[in-house]
């Protein structure tokens, strides 16, 4: 997933267990929205990882089938601080070597032979998060566009873009859409 209950909480500095449940189904929704904008999947890749080494070696994109018979480094698809997530990494890459065909890692992974992991874009955990309070306080909200009481009156501005989310969010993802 893009981002883990404990990770949401920790970036929008949320204590107590009161909405757990509620973060805990966003977080599909959020990667599902995020998808949506962005209108590309996210690269899969696998590669060789041993237990207790910060190096993933023989990227090679997943399924291999994508690539034929192009011989082209894996590695250069992927970006210094993009992060990748399988069930036994969950890191942020802090170097590529495309004459190596080998990432390393920001802690060491904790299981050895070939994964097959998802690259999340540079920020995604943050702007998922950022999506994720958004989608918690609309649905409070219940689609309310403006309301007054007395003279205290109150106004949701209208989005820029097709998605309905707030364009900081909208366009933190658009600007990796590009294949």
């Amino acid at each position: 997933m893009i981002i883990t209950l404990s990770q949401t909480k920790s970036l929008l500095n949320l204590t107590g267990t009161s909405k757990d449940t509620l973060i805990t189904a966003l977080i599909p929704e959020a990667e599902a929205k995020y998808l949506q904008i962005r209108n590309y999947p996210f690269h899969k890749f696998y590669g060789d990882t041993t237990a207790a080494s910060k190096t993933i070696s023989n990227i090679a994109l997943y399924p291999s089938s994508i690539t034929g018979s192009i011989s082209v480094s894996s590695s250069r698809y992927i970006d210094r601080m993009d992060y990748i997530y399988t069930s036994a990494i969950d890191n942020y890459v802090t170097d590529v070597d495309t004459i190596s065909n080998t990432i390393a890692i920001d802690t060491a992974a904790s299981t050895t032979g070939s994964i097959v992991f998802t690259v999340y874009p540079q920020g995604a955990k943050m702007t998922a998060a950022k999506l994720i309070q958004y989608l918690m306080q609309s649905n409070s909200m219940n689609g309310l566009q403006s309301e007054s009481v007395g003279s205290y009156s109150w106004s949701k501005a209208t989005t820029g873009n097709p998605y309905g989310v707030p364009d900081d969010i909208f366009k933190s993802i658009k600007r990796y859409a590009t294949a």
